[in-house]
């Protein structure tokens, strides 16, 4: 009797999400627009960038490989997060490592603006050695 007191409301605030599948986007969505980088950020030197160019790339550069929640994961936290708080952080993790990948890029060509040496992604991202720390390449001479 008690379980049934227990799991019926929850049964029912949840059944949407596990019957159809729905996945809830994150109201942090980050609209697809022009600035990227914010205005402090665009004001960063050369030193600043490269350094927080190095972190985001050691962030995601595992994301190929991360094991990612599921579905039915991603909705009861979409649920649960308005009723009783919490972060929306991880609803989409695509959605993230595209943002991620686009503020690279931007930073990327903030350097290149600059005149400062600057990384190649591809390649930074596609490193597995858990030890190579990601390094800005000098332009090569024409």
């Amino acid at each position: 009797m008690l379980r049934t007191r227990i799991f019926r409301p929850l049964a029912l605030i949840f059944s949407p999400v596990l019957i159809c599948g729905t996945q809830l986007s994150p109201a942090t969505a980050d609209p697809a627009s022009k600035n990227i980088l914010t205005k402090e950020e665009a004001a960063y030197g050369c030193r600043k960038i490269n350094g927080r160019m190095q972190l985001l790339i050691l962030q995601i550069r595992d994301y190929p490989d991360r094991a990612q929640g599921s579905q039915i994961a991603r909705g009861i936290q979409g649920i649960t997060v308005p009723l009783f708080g919490g972060t929306q952080r991880g609803l989409d993790p695509d959605a993230q490592y595209q943002r991620d990948v686009r503020k690279l890029e931007a930073f990327n060509a903030r350097l290149a603006k600059l005149k400062c040496p600057t990384f190649d992604l591809q390649a930074e991202l596609s490193a597995r050695d858990v030890k190579h720390t990601p390094k800005p390449q000098q332009p090569k001479a024409k």
